[in-house]
């Protein structure tokens, strides 16, 4: 799975992440939360002076006659280590540019003092797009003990595509797969244009994402419903059956396959010690589920196992995530 983490002449990566580092290993690691100046520059985003240059005159190569091209610009950055200029991608005379460090300003104006730090940050594509994310100060509680991170990240691009996007997602970005994720998989949503201004707009962002905690109380009570719920062994046998059924003509490894699974799933709700707090309930069964399909399932292949895993954990359109999805809504329903 491409990360399109930029990588620079001098071998560092675009990248930088606070406490955990990336799936991709890629970049730096801060022991803590950072400053938006220490994720700015530790991620190498700093700097950029990201500009429009007019492209002048042109020569027609059939007819050898010049062509005006008032109304076209190339978008061009400073690169953060060679310092040569480097083209990014061409827009209209509208286009608005919006530095790295407006990115980084938009989000911590617009958590305001709620406590949010700074998590990750990171070039794209070349330095066509970036993200810069922060990680809201007060993760989901289910049951007083299953933590259920929220993040803001915005996303920008340089390349006269797309819009200044800021979401409001349970996917910590870290590079471009997460990226698809978090703009697929979002609690809400703050799009502007880059034929306007994000500044003056920070009132008009925090009315479109205030969603996220409705959608945080709304997926904490099924959640805490979950856990209210009780569960049995037959109930569960019931559940997974529908989750996971087997065809009658299934063949011989298919069904060998199936009765593993079968296996390890009663393991995991009835004796698995991560499930001992929560033991007994519709939660149980959900997290007996989760469990599994991240941490447990087979890896076939010769893929390294750790990037086969991250990629069912991380992205929204794997058939995992999908079956997660699928378990959810049997126990919630």
């Amino acid at each position: 799975m491409a990360h399109e983490i930029e990588i620079f002449a001098d071998g560092s990566a675009g990248f930088a992440a606070a406490t955990r580092p990336g799936w991709h290993r890629l970049g730096y690691t801060a022991p803590g939360p950072m400053t938006a100046e220490e994720l700015l520059s530790n991620a190498r985003l700093a700097g950029w002076n990201v500009r429009k240059v007019p492209v002048g005159t042109v020569t027609d190569p059939d007819t050898g006659q010049p062509v005006t091209a008032d109304e076209d610009f190339l978008i061009v950055r400073t690169n953060p280590v060679t310092g040569s200029p480097e083209r990014l991608g061409m827009v209209g005379k509208d286009y608005k540019i919006v530095q790295n460090e407006e990115v980084a300003d938009f989000l911590q104006t617009l958590v305001d003092e709620s406590g949010a730090v700074f998590d990750t940050g990171g070039s794209l594509n070349g330095g066509r797009r970036v993200f810069v994310t922060m990680k809201l100060p007060e993760p989901l509680m289910v049951g007083g003990f299953d933590r259920v991170d929220l993040y803001l990240a915005a996303f920008s691009r340089h390349d006269g595509w797309g819009s200044f996007t800021t979401v409001a997602t349970p996917v910590r970005v870290v590079c471009a797969n997460t990226e698809r994720a978090a703009l697929r998989d979002f609690a809400s949503m703050f799009k502007v244009r880059h034929t306007g201004h994000i500044a003056g707009r920070i009132s008009e962002a925090r009315e479109a994402l205030k969603l996220t905690w409705r959608h945080g109380e709304a997926f904490a009570a099924e959640a805490e419903k979950l856990l209210s719920t009780p569960m049995d062994l037959k109930e569960f046998r019931e559940f997974t059956g529908v989750l996971l059924p087997l065809a009658p003509d299934a063949k011989d490894l298919t069904r060998k396959n199936h009765e593993t699974a079968m296996r390890e799933l009663e393991w995991l709700f009835t004796d698995a010690p991560t499930n001992e707090p929560i033991r007994g309930t519709r939660w149980a069964a959900y997290n007996a589920v989760t469990e599994r399909l991240d941490h447990r399932s087979p890896v076939v292949g010769r893929r390294e196992a750790a990037v086969v895993r991250a990629e069912r954990a991380l992205l929204d359109d794997h058939a995992h995530s999908k079956l997660k999805a699928r378990a959810f809504y049997l126990l919630a329903a």
